[in-house]
């Protein structure tokens, strides 16, 4: 019984290990998006571009992209709530 709850422990532990890379991943990939949306749109080589010359940064981010995170970090904290409770219990 103890060895089932130790080994859901490291797996919870690896599931969050997991989740934090994959979070800082979005983010990271989220901010990079936004800081060089104003680059792309300072030489605009195509029509399509042109048109969103005066956009704001943001509006390079897909809503999709906001909504994985979004998911992700909840995720994340479930988690952690999970991970919590069952070393709660073992002591």
């Amino acid at each position: 019984m103890e060895n089932q709850k130790e080994r859901e422990i490291k797996e919870l532990r690896e599931k969050i290990m997991a989740k934090r890379q994959e979070v800082e991943f979005d983010k990271t990939d989220i901010d990079l998006t936004a800081e060089f949306a104003s680059e792309n749109r300072e030489n605009p080589d195509v029509s399509e571009e042109f048109k969103n010359f005066n956009d704001p940064a943001g509006n390079a981010i897909d809503k999709g992209e906001l909504k994985e995170l979004t998911d992700a970090e909840e995720d994340l904290i479930r988690l952690i709530d999970r991970l919590n409770k069952l070393t709660h219990e073992e002591n």
